[in-house]
């Protein structure tokens, strides 16, 4: 992917080298949690405890990490053009403290109705395993507040090119899950103080490096700003709600699987998910700045080119990653895992689950462009109606499969409709912006599209 970026990487050769040499620390971190994870749990009983336990609030960072990162980061250019340094950062402390009342009060909220939501969102747990995974979110919608806040900062960073920071804060995030495994006896719950405390770590750290930085201060608390925050991202909030309900519902479909289902379709995806992350890493750092700074000044030309090339070898890794993962990935299972608890059974489980995910990571590889397309020429309705479809599809497909399949079915009804979103978000942008995607229609771009861009 970096081939493509030839001339263009070179005037910042050392930043993009330093961010991949982060991504690879970051990689490293995750690896070795998910080693240590899976020698102490395995895929059983416990490890889907935990996992059903911080479902709930695993989904609101996801949709807040998408959300709140994407308005901090608007909202930062427009407030510090508008109002100056000194008053933006004063107004940032003010919605922090406002996000932190806020996410307190739901903590309180989901910490006290624990029981209800582990048996709405996971009803096919054993009542053991049940018990378990209520204490668990009662310990981990602790971290409520800590999650929301980090989304927030994370954005806020990042607006101001602090990416080592953010990235490490990341890796803060969650490297301190294990922790309190190597302390106390290993169980579901000490797993989830070890949630909080990570959570905790990476909030502490982005707060002080924002306070450093001087891009946040004292100010008053102020709920209309951070409403008026929040709206500036309405379609990332809307796009990473309805992407993430998918997962949470294939979460509550796996409940209902003997023992070991959740973990093993988690360890499936995680695998997946580093090797997408690794192969759209170039693309998901810089796609988005060029293909904004051409078009603010009207080089369509010059943006579809560059975009065109990213398809192109997008193309050709999506074909790499496929191939590699069925082929190799029993052997990277076995490598990352195969030790402790995770037994061969357990391997033979998340290979199974990793290979259904291709569908999902193809998808995923096409739709990081196809999101970075969207954002370019702020298109927050097609962003919209791609999680649209993508729910949809997997609602009509995933009870089916399920039934006829067991947890194979869950994993092939993700990949369907994840193919299924990407098809029709390509198919939305292509429509709206060929020049994009085609060399042919560089002059063919729609009316509509015309008015986005200028």
């Amino acid at each position: 992917m970096l081939l493509c970026f030839q001339g263009i990487i070179s005037k910042s050769g050392w930043v993009h080298l330093g961010l991949t040499a982060l991504w690879l620390f970051q990689t490293s971190i995750s690896f070795l949690i998910q080693v240590i994870l899976a020698a102490y749990f395995g895929v059983g009983a416990e490890f889907d405890a935990y996992l059903a336990g911080t479902m709930i609030p695993s989904t609101i960072y996801m949709i807040t990490y998408t959300g709140l990162g994407a308005s901090a980061t608007v909202y930062f250019y427009r407030e510090k053009v508008q109002c100056g340094e000194t008053e933006t950062s004063k107004k940032f402390g003010g919605i922090i403290v406002a996000i932190c009342g806020i996410s307190v009060l739901g903590a309180i909220f989901i910490g006290l109705l624990a029981g209800q939501f582990v048996q709405l969102s996971a009803p096919g747990l054993e009542f053991s395993v049940q018990q378990h995974a209520i204490k668990c979110l009662e310990i981990s919608s602790l971290s409520l507040p800590f999650v929301t806040i980090f989304s927030f900062l994370n954005g806020l960073l990042q607006a101001d090119k602090r990416f080592y920071a953010s990235g490490l804060g990341s890796s803060i995030f969650v490297g301190f899950v294990p922790l309190p495994i190597f302390i106390w006896e290993a169980s579901p719950e000490v797993l989830a103080w070890g949630y909080d405390l990570s959570s905790a770590l990476g909030c502490t750290f982005l707060l002080a490096m924002a306070y450093w930085r001087k891009l946040v201060r004292l100010g008053k608390v102020s709920f209309p700003e951070l409403k008026n925050a929040v709206l500036l991202a309405v379609p990332a909030f809307g796009a990473a709600s309805l992407t993430h309900s998918v997962w949470f519902l294939e979460r509550t479909f796996a409940s209902s699987l003997p023992a070991g289902g959740i973990s093993a379709l988690s360890y499936g995806q995680r695998i997946v998910n580093v090797v997408a992350n690794g192969m759209t890493f170039a693309t998901s750092t810089t796609l988005l700045s060029y293909l904004s700074n051409w078009l603010a000044k009207g080089e369509r030309d010059q943006a579809g080119v560059f975009n065109r090339q990213v398809m192109a070898w997008t193309t050709i890794l999506a074909l790499i990653g496929t191939c590699g993962i069925l082929i190799f990935g029993e052997s990277l299972i076995r490598l990352v895992f195969a030790r402790g608890h995770f037994d061969d059974t357990a391997v033979e489980l998340t290979t199974i689950a990793a290979r259904l995910y291709l569908g999902t990571f193809v998808a995923y590889l096409f739709t990081v462009v196809l999101g970075r397309n969207a954002l370019a020429v702020n298109e927050g309705r097609v962003m919209i109606s791609s999680g649209i479809a993508f729910l949809v599809a997997y609602l009509l497909t995933a009870p089916l499969l399920q039934q006829i399949l067991s947890m194979r079915g869950l994993a092939i009804a993700a990949s369907i409709a994840s193919l299924f979103s990407a098809i029709c978000y390509f198919w939305a942008m292509y429509k709206k912006y060929p020049f994009l995607y085609v060399a042919f229609a560089r002059t063919v771009t729609k009316q509509s599209g015309m008015e986005v861009l200028r």
